[in-house]
């Protein structure tokens, strides 16, 4: 059986949609018009299909939320949405919702739309006890899924980085900033010659111009992108400084192997959402501590005897 869709391409072979076919969320609707007037003869299955139609219904959620999350609201089970992405030709969930990402990121406002969509949602838990709980789960589940999903040649060559290099500086802005201040501030406890750009007052092209080849520029960003971060990145890899990139899947933040290394964490990062991202800076620090070994408890010491010197802590 043939289904013909006003997209770009047909079926596979084997009955999938090629994801040729596939480049839109119009795409989509124009593949749900035809699964519709098909009824038990579609490719999707009815669960599947009642799972799309939320999604496009709801762009915005569909764009951010965790693969458990839009299940949940949707009352089937996560691997009812990876055969939703493999039947239409994908390799699974993650490439089916970047068409999503990919359309808000072009028509609605990211944070407003955030929000509204967090204040819209409908109010089934009164107990702030279970509010705490289901947003506790949430979180966990990413954690679990970016673990799963972490490319561990990606953290090794990270870690590499950070010890091996002369200097390591951080950028990142707006938001995202709070990320680069956590990184650097405990780099910096185990290591010497970190400095955390970005931040107020400071002189980005002052601090830029100083980089060497020597040195390691790790930049943080994730949608929507900053654009000083980007251009950053851009202006450093003309200047060979090598670059460490942490951000999401087909990112704005181009960084290939000639250039340095790229840890991905696919998860959006706002207010509701940054456990993923701190985990995977967490587990960056630790490998790092590991690697450093004695010279970075030394170097930690060094800190606390200086801290204690200036008064800084109370106890």
């Amino acid at each position: 059986m043939q289904i013909h869709v006003q997209c770009h391409g047909n079926l596979r072979d084997n009955g999938f949609f090629s994801p040729m076919s596939i480049s839109s969320v119009e795409d989509l609707r124009s593949i749900l018009s035809v699964e519709r007037a098909q009824g038990d003869r579609g490719q999707l299955g009815g669960k599947a299909r009642a799972v799309l139609t939320d999604m496009l219904n709801r762009p915005g959620p569909a764009a951010v939320d965790s693969i458990s999350e839009l299940a949940a609201k949707n009352g089937v089970d996560p691997s009812t949405l990876t055969r939703l992405g493999k039947k239409l030709g994908f390799a699974g969930f993650a490439e089916l919702q970047d068409i999503f990402r990919r359309h808000v990121a072009q028509t609605q406002a990211f944070y407003s739309t955030r929000v509204q969509e967090r204040v819209a949602e409908p109010l089934v838990i009164d107990d702030p006890r279970d509010l705490i709980r289901v947003h506790a789960q949430s979180e966990c589940q990413r954690v679990l899924d970016i673990a799963d999903a972490l490319d561990v040649h990606a953290i090794t060559h990270a870690v590499d980085a950070v010890v091996a290099a002369k200097r390591v500086c951080v950028l990142a802005m707006r938001a995202t900033y709070a990320l680069s201040y956590f990184l650097g501030t405990y780099l910096g406890t185990l290591r010497e010659n970190v400095i955390i750009l970005g931040g107020p007052g400071q002189a980005l092209t002052s601090d830029l111009a100083s980089l060497t080849p020597d040195d390691l520029l790790v930049a943080v960003t994730f949608r929507p992108y900053t654009r000083a971060v980007i251009t950053a990145v851009e202006v450093m890899k003309e200047n060979s400084v090598p670059i460490l990139a942490i951000t999401d899947a087909n990112s704005a933040l181009s960084v290939g192997r000639e250039h340095g290394t790229t840890v991905v964490i696919d998860e959006p990062f706002y207010f509701d959402s940054a456990t993923s991202q701190f985990f995977v800076i967490q587990t960056i620090l630790l490998a790092a501590a590991r690697r450093i070994g004695p010279a970075a408890v030394d170097m930690t010491k060094r800190r606390e005897r200086l801290d204690k010197a200036l008064n800084v802590e109370i106890s």
